[in-house]
């Protein structure tokens, strides 16, 4: 699988640096957007890490999927929200991650539920998550472990190197999975993706917010229309973000590891049986005793 780089078409103050796959915004709060460097496909997942934050703005990273191609290089507009996503009617489908309330499934459980529509919400069917419920998960990228979808516990910092009010992190610091990290943090990791629906014609876009899939957060999309980049505006608070490179391999190997493990020992299990239910054994195990003793 290819690596995912930002495009090098982007906002004014969006500086990409490790081989485009960082997006850090150097000034000002605006003129932050990017876009992914070629188009997704159905179930392909688009995740970034929130690697500095810098206090003192309101709001955080907004992040979706645009039709708008980023080789045209159109002139972008100071923010993602609203201005992109009003540039043309129905090409841009961009929403903003908050420190909470990012969930959207309650409100298709509800509005789905025939019960709910008479008032009884308490009755809605669960949501099913796309991503299910195992420890791994299986995306077009492939098959790898929810851990890497998770937020990690990083090591932040805000002495007097860096700029003031700035809370940074280093990629090589990263820690365990931590579930107190909050989706504006240091340490969290957004994505995005489209599944294409029922009918055929059109898609839904879903948040995955460290590892849990927030629910379609917008239907309709007619995908066939035109390619779906994705999009995000390193807006407000989130001052640097870093793609997450998804790769099945280590996790395919490891899985079919463990897969002929357990079929070998089944074998072994299997002939180990076959031979205690073998009329003949007494008389085996009787003469190699017989055979050690002469030796």
């Amino acid at each position: 699988m290819p690596i995912y780089r930002f495009h090098h078409h982007h906002g004014n103050n969006i500086n990409l640096l490790d081989d485009r796959t960082v997006a850090f915004r150097e000034s000002s709060f605006a003129h932050g957007i990017g876009f992914s460097d070629r188009p997704l496909h159905p179930m392909e997942l688009f995740i970034v890490e929130i690697e500095k934050t810098e206090r003192g703005w309101s709001g955080h990273l907004r992040i979706g999927l645009t039709q708008h191609c980023p080789d045209d290089h159109m002139q972008l507009p100071q923010y993602a929200l609203p201005d992109l996503a009003n540039m043309l009617p129905n090409r841009s489908w961009i929403f903003a991650v908050t420190k909470s309330h990012n969930r959207y499934y309650d409100a298709v459980t509800a509005s789905d539920s025939a019960d709910s529509v008479a008032g009884n919400v308490m009755s809605a069917r669960p949501y099913r998550s796309i991503l299910g419920d195992s420890d791994y998960v299986y995306t077009y990228q492939g098959l790898f472990h929810r851990s890497v979808l998770k937020s990690v516990s990083r090591a932040e910092d805000t002495n007097s190197d860096d700029e003031a009010g700035m809370s940074v992190s280093s990629p090589d610091s990263g820690g365990p999975n931590d579930d107190s990290v909050l989706p504006t943090d240091v340490g969290s990791r957004i994505g995005i993706l489209y599944v294409v629906t029922g009918d055929g014609e059109t898609a839904e876009m879903h948040f995955i917010l460290n590892g849990e899939d927030q629910g379609p957060c917008a239907r309709g999309i007619p995908y066939k229309n035109a390619p779906l980049y994705a999009v995000v505006d390193v807006y407000g608070t989130t001052k640097q973000i870093r793609i997450v490179q998804l790769s099945c391999g280590k996790y395919m190997y490891n899985l079919v590891g463990n897969v002929i493990k357990l079929h070998s020992c089944k074998c072994f299990l299997f002939g180990l049986f076959s031979v205690l239910q073998n009329p003949h054994l007494p008389v085996f195990v009787a003469i190699t005793i017989c055979m050690i003793l002469l030796l």
